[in-house]
């Protein structure tokens, strides 16, 4: 008789053994072997696409560089074809390309950055050209150094300069600096070349002798530009200013306020000037034009006081030729002086008119009556400062003058 136990299947769970499924593991084998196959069939797709992308990068690589190695001799070749095109231009037109390199450059030094002197540099044959081309060394701006060496350096580099510009107007920047005799030493060098000099800028920066570089001045001198601090003598300098030659037309004095007795010292001077900037005190701006009948175009610059007597303010004046007109007033006077000024004069051809001022308002009534008085055939109207006209002020200029360009530009500094 069998017992429980020996009966398949039956019995305590603890004491049943399992029942394998044969074809169950056989089909899970498969799967797995068939998976495997699928992940080492993509590694080796994979890889085989890393090493043909590798391959295809080495050889466009390689071919980068062939190109690159038979370029060499490409751009040496356009470089001496260039070298050989330029060496094939005629002198003439060499000297135009060295003019127009040099065009912007007005005062010319040791240092500057184009140079006729960086052009001679070049080869032989450039040097030659600019050698011979008077005009490229007819403009020098001079310092006198305070070590004595350097100054027989720089005194033998800018006689030799001068030499070159052979018989063409000279257009000269002196600064003597902080040198001891310092003007005399300028004027020791610039003695030989005095007669060609058409164009004077000298900056005194110290308490020096002015008269050495301000006394005989050439007879073709055309621009003198003299700058000087308050603690000159201002008499002393109007007298040296007094016996400029008859041919000055451009007179420009910086960072010195020129009173009434320093005005009637240079007397015979104004009358031929066409071009001034001057500082100026408001009262004697009337006075200044008086003296000034052939002016064309002047800047002047308000200085203090800006106070004007009730007889100054009565004065009216019309200046027959003034043709353009900027005043700088600043903005830590106490009282506007424009409006009295525009309601004084009166200028027929006036064309160009800039005001710079640092108030907060702009003459805009006084400015109106003087372009309806004026009837003048004004193009441009520049305001530069704080505030500018608004919109509507600005269309009653354009309503006098409908083709009047207005141009109204922020001052921020002033603020």
């Amino acid at each position: 008789m069998l017992t429980m136990d020996q009966i398949t299947g039956l019995g305590p769970p603890h004491c049943r053994k399992p029942k394998f499924d044969h074809s169950a593991l056989e089909l899970q084998d498969q799967e797995i072997n068939t998976e495997r196959h699928q992940q080492l069939d993509m590694v080796s797709h994979n890889t085989l696409n890393l090493v043909d992308y590798v391959r295809d990068k080495a050889k466009d690589l390689g071919q980068q560089l062939v190109d690159k190695q038979d370029k060499i001799p490409e751009s040496a070749n356009l470089d001496k074809g260039l070298g050989s095109a330029l060496g094939r231009l005629p002198d003439d037109v060499l000297s135009k390309i060295f003019n127009y390199h040099l065009m912007d450059n007005d005062r010319l030094s040791r240092r500057s950055d184009p140079s006729p002197m960086q052009l001679a540099r070049v080869c032989r044959r450039w040097r030659d050209v600019a050698v011979g081309m008077a005009k490229l060394w007819c403009k020098l701006s001079f310092y006198v150094d305070d070590d004595r060496k350097e100054w027989k350096r720089s005194a033998f580099y800018y006689d030799s300069w001068l030499k070159r510009s052979q018989d063409c107007p000279l257009s000269l920047q002196l600064r003597p600096g902080y040198a001891e005799g310092g003007t005399a030493k300028l004027r020791r060098l610039v003695q030989p070349y005095m007669s060609r000099i058409s164009s004077l800028d000298i900056v005194f920066w110290d308490d020096l002798e002015p008269e050495h570089l301000l006394t005989d001045l050439p007879a073709a001198l055309q621009e003198l530009t003299v700058c000087f601090g308050d603690w000159f003598d201002a008499s002393a300098t109007a007298q040296s200013l007094s016996q400029l030659p008859s041919t000055v037309r451009s007179l420009k004095i910086l960072d010195r306020t020129f009173g009434p007795e320093c005005l009637l010292s240079l007397n015979p001077v104004w009358a031929h000037l066409t071009h001034v900037e001057i500082a100026i005190r408001p009262r004697n701006v009337l006075h200044f034009l008086v003296l000034c009948p052939n002016l064309s175009s002047c800047e002047l610059i308000l200085g203090q006081p800006a106070f004007m007597s009730p007889r100054v303010q009565c004065m009216r004046f019309t200046h027959a030729n003034l043709q353009s007109l900027c005043f700088i007033c600043p903005g830590y006077f106490k009282t506007n002086p424009l409006p009295v000024l525009f309601n004084a004069i009166t200028l027929p051809k006036l064309r160009t008119l800039e005001i710079r001022y640092g108030f907060l308002s702009s003459p805009h009534q006084e400015l109106e009556a003087f372009l309806e008085r004026s009837k003048c055939p004004l193009e441009t109207l520049v305001f530069d400062a704080v505030v500018t006209p608004p919109p509507d002020q600005q269309g009653d200029f354009i309503a006098i003058i409908p083709s009047l360009k207005i141009e109204c530009r922020l001052d921020t500094s002033s603020k």
